[in-house]
């Protein structure tokens, strides 16, 4: 199998969980320990994705800003660990939203060459897919208070 397809497929996989969880929240009747592990399992995809932006940055000599990349690639995962500590759960899927933005956004500045399009494209839909999910649960959490 050529690594695009297990590529693809692997990231699919990875989606499964969001939305499980997702869906197990609801059947659950809103258990809130539920959204603690979904946070849990974002926790460990930012940091994998991070860990490949690591590994990009340091290898290329073409990338552009790679001290600041390598800051953010190391400061992500740190702060998603952080805020599982010290935040609620609306607060840490609003500050998740934004942080698989930021990881998209990193993706862009260091997977530019047009051999790499395929894997943007991937990402691009991957992250759409579990922001998708974190919205989900944003709003299921905020709309369970008021019943």
């Amino acid at each position: 199998m050529d690594k695009k397809k297990l590529a693809t497929i692997l990231g699919y996989l990875g989606l499964i969980p969001f939305f499980s969880l997702t869906v197990i929240y609801f059947i659950s009747n809103f258990n809130n320990y539920v959204v603690d592990v979904y946070l849990f399992y974002a926790n460990i995809i930012l940091a994998f994705i991070c860990g490949s932006h690591w590994s990009k940055i340091l290898n290329s000599n073409i990338i552009d800003n790679k001290s600041l990349l390598l800051i953010l690639s190391v400061c992500i995962p740190f702060f998603s660990f952080i805020l599982d500590f010290f935040s609620n759960q609306d607060v840490k899927i609003a500050i998740y939203v934004v942080l698989f933005f930021v990881t998209n956004f990193i993706d862009k500045k260091i997977f530019f060459e047009t051999n790499n399009f395929w894997y943007l494209n991937l990402r691009k839909r991957l992250t759409f897919l579990v922001i998708f999910t974190l919205v989900i649960n944003l709003f299921a959490i905020n709309s369970y208070r008021f019943f």
